[in-house]
């Protein structure tokens, strides 16, 4: 999103006025933090486990690696090429952990011929920065999404009789359109070489990255796991006692809906009727999922929460969270619907630090 000349001065103001260095804008994510600042870069490559370019350069390896911040300054994901001496070409998937929660391992997969090369072959001019355009005006960037994209080639690849020199850019959505381009073209390459992460509604999430960084919820069988992850989104739209109907479909003939102790059995209708009555009932809670795990390829088990807050007069607005399990298996319509749904009691969450 775009804002002319006029807030762009203001912008300049705000940032210099407060005493510290002005960030260039390429490097400021939503937050205002510098993704271009090395102590920046290493929070970044502590948070998805990974090397640093440097190591892997001194290994001798290939890679492309690329960290994406989405519009509200939020680590999302890092998606590498990696071809190691002695071994196949491979792309990792890696995901951030978050304090107090256990470490998502990575994925991997192997890389076909064909998209390594085109991996190496896109990532030429990565590093470049196009002239403006003539009578182009100077703008700022709202809620756009920050990539830092990183290369490095061993000895002999390419033209190259030595080593070359590292690359790494940082770049924002809006104003670095070669970088931005590669970063946008990396996520399409990655997404087909794991099954379970193209199975993904693109409909659903904002982008391939956005589909490669949902994966990181999903375990076991991860296919079946994707289809209802795909169907599940339903029960996070429901807002309104209206929105009924966007469950329609999605319960099997005899669900069992257990809300902390108050049953509904029998019919899915009554069951659909209660989660609706509870989930519109003020103060309205928001569905997160937290994993979805394939047991096997007829059932599949969703674990989130319902999450409220409760406006109080004085001090910070206390949370509440209520633990959510689905079950749900593979029926004679060749579709999975729910088959059991419980929730627990709403429980005060300690404050954020």
């Amino acid at each position: 999103m775009r804002i002319e000349t006029a807030l762009a001065a203001l912008a300049a103001l705000l940032l210099t006025g407060s005493g510290g260095a002005q960030v260039s804008a390429e490097c400021r994510d939503d937050r205002g933090a510098d993704r271009c600042a090395a102590d920046q870069q290493k929070r970044v490559r502590d948070l998805f486990g990974v090397r640093s370019i440097e190591e892997h350069q001194a290994a001798g390896d290939q890679v492309r690696r690329v960290f994406y911040v989405d519009g509200y300054g939020r680590d999302l994901i890092a998606i590498s090429f990696v071809r190691a001496p002695g071994r196949d070409p491979t792309a990792w998937l890696h995901f951030p952990t978050r304090e107090g929660e256990p470490r998502v391992e990575p994925l991997q997969a192997a890389v076909p011929a064909a998209v390594w090369e085109e991996v190496i072959e896109r990532s030429t001019l990565f590093d470049r920065a196009l002239a403006p355009r003539p009578g182009d005006e100077p703008s700022i960037c709202m809620h756009s999404w920050v990539y830092t994209i990183e290369g490095t080639d061993p000895k002999g690849a390419g033209r190259f009789a030595k080593p070359p020199p590292i690359r790494r850019t940082t770049a924002d959505a809006c104003t670095g359109e070669l970088a931005g381009a590669y970063a946008r073209e990396v996520p399409r390459l990655a997404i087909g070489l794991f099954p379970a992460c193209a199975a993904l509604d693109a409909g659903k999430h904002r982008n391939d990255a956005s589909r490669l960084h949902a994966c990181r919820i999903l375990r076991g069988d991860r296919l079946a796991a994707a289809e209802v992850l795909n169907r599940a989104h339903a029960f996070s739209r429901v807002r309104e006692p209206d929105d009924a109907d966007k469950l329609d479909g999605l319960f099997g003939h005899e669900p069992v809906l257990d809300w902390n102790g108050e049953r509904s059995e029998a019919h899915w209708e009554a069951a659909k009727n209660l989660w609706v009555a509870k989930v519109t009932a003020e103060p309205r809670p928001s569905f997160y999922f937290e994993f979805v795990e394939g047991e096997s390829g007829q059932r599949v088990r969703l674990v989130g929460y319902l999450s409220r807050t409760i406006e109080v007069p004085d001090g910070p607005d206390p949370v509440y969270r209520a633990r959510v399990e689905q079950i749900w298996t593979y029926d004679l319509d060749r579709e999975f619907n729910v088959a059991s749904i419980k929730v627990g009691p709403f429980e005060r969450q300690p404050p954020a630090r």
